[in-house]
């Protein structure tokens, strides 16, 4: 599938001249983005896929019901609980940036310190239990 530039689409935004013009951007836009939510994109990961969704429950922290709520699409979690879900799969930092993209949740930002520890943790595999410690071990709110 092809994907756009976020430069390219807003070039082709900017000559957008009418209504029906925009129509058609808004319709090859939404046939551009293969996932809709960031469930769509969470379940579509063999790693996900691959685990028992008990184990990802209990290794995200987050309330059963709460989880499987997320699991069936009727709720959509906030950054932070996708971040949990991320970690709680494994997942490296590039499904982490797609998972917070297909949410529409802001990234991991660099220059922000809490982020920068969150992001290290994912790039080392930690758990959740060892990104909260982290994050507490710079006096930071944990994750969950």
């Amino acid at each position: 599938m092809d994907r756009k530039t976020t430069e390219r689409l807003e070039k082709i935004l900017n000559s957008t001249d009418n209504e029906d013009t925009l129509k058609e951007y808004i319709h090859t836009v939404e046939q551009s983005d293969p996932y809709r939510s960031f469930i769509d994109y969470y379940l579509s990961l063999d790693k996900v896929q691959n685990t028992e969704k008990m184990d990802l429950c209990r290794s995200s922290g987050l309330e059963r019901s709460y989880f499987y709520h997320i699991m069936d699409g009727s709720k959509n979690p906030g950054r932070d609980k996708i971040l949990c879900l991320c970690i709680a799969a494994g997942l490296n930092s590039t499904e982490v940036r797609k998972a917070l993209e297909a949410g529409r949740e802001a990234p991991l930002y660099a220059r922000d310190k809490r982020d920068a520890v969150i992001f290290y943790a994912v790039i080392n595999s930690y758990s959740l239990m060892k990104t909260n410690e982290l994050l507490d071990s710079f006096d930071m709110e944990p994750l969950l």
